[in-house]
């Protein structure tokens, strides 16, 4: 199987602005979507939600899910900035979901309690409305991953899961969930076929051509292929630069991912 450009939405050179020093209420400095709208890099953001929110697809992206490789590929920084930048539209209501329990951080992200939160929904230990009841920060609202449980993937299987996002839907603009890598485990590749889009988040030079290979296929095998993927801390040259933007457009690039 080969993977082409063509699946490549947009790929983005890293910023020294991008560190995690704490900001207004404690949100982590990363988040700069949210902490500095100003910023390059935020507007960087602001052309990733164009480009996916533009996305050719049998349906309308209303549930995207956010995963990739191995660990460390930048999937939950670009999860929580997307998010805040569709939420810096007020007319735009977003829902955040940390469905990383195994390993969940937005809600140290966000500075926020990690329960209640996705499995104690899941779990029927506590109500959608017991979870969210105003916007976290700004107009986000945010589901974290809740209390730790032994078996996610075998709670994440059940009717519930499904119930929830159909939920979200209908009360949400965007739901924009977080799932752990794929390859250690199966979560994404439960949760993917529930969603509109799948994005695949990519680290250059760290993520093995090998490795999205694999990703594409698991995630293909369970009917969640990713209609495609963010090239995070992107740092080569290529001729489609300019001065205004550090993305870079996969159409413009000739060989594979």
């Amino acid at each position: 199987m080969k993977i082409h450009t063509k699946h490549l939405l947009q790929a983005m050179r890293p910023s020294v602005n991008l560190v995690n020093d704490k900001g207004p209420k404690g949100i982590d400095g990363r988040i700069v979507a949210y902490i500095d709208s100003n910023a390059q890099i935020s507007e960087q953001y602001r052309m990733l939600m164009t480009h996916i929110t533009t996305l050719k697809s049998e349906k309308k992206l209303k549930s995207i899910m956010i995963t990739s490789s191995l660990e460390e590929d930048g999937k939950t920084i670009t999860c929580c900035n997307l998010a805040a930048t569709i939420a810096s539209d007020t007319s735009k209501k977003v829902v955040l979901v940390d469905c990383d329990i195994r390993k969940p951080s937005i809600h140290t992200l966000f500075n926020v309690k990690r329960a209640p939160g996705v499995s104690d929904i899941l779990e029927g230990k506590c109500d959608l409305s017991d979870v969210i009841k105003a916007p976290a920060i700004g107009n986000i609202y945010l589901i974290p991953a809740g209390t730790e449980t032994q078996h996610p993937s075998d709670m994440l299987r059940g009717q519930a899961t499904k119930n929830l996002f159909e939920t979200l839907k209908t009360s949400f603009d965007y739901v924009i969930i977080d799932t752990p890598p794929t390859l250690p485990v199966t979560d994404s590749r439960i949760i993917g076929h529930l969603c509109d889009g799948v994005i695949l988040v990519v680290r250059f030079d760290k993520t093995s051509k090998k490795s999205v290979k694999d990703t594409f296929s698991l995630l293909k095998i369970a009917h969640s292929a990713p209609i495609a993927c963010v090239l995070t801390d992107f740092r080569a040259p290529i001729y489609n630069y300019t001065r205004y933007s550090r993305y870079y457009y996969g159409e413009k690039i000739k060989d594979e991912v």
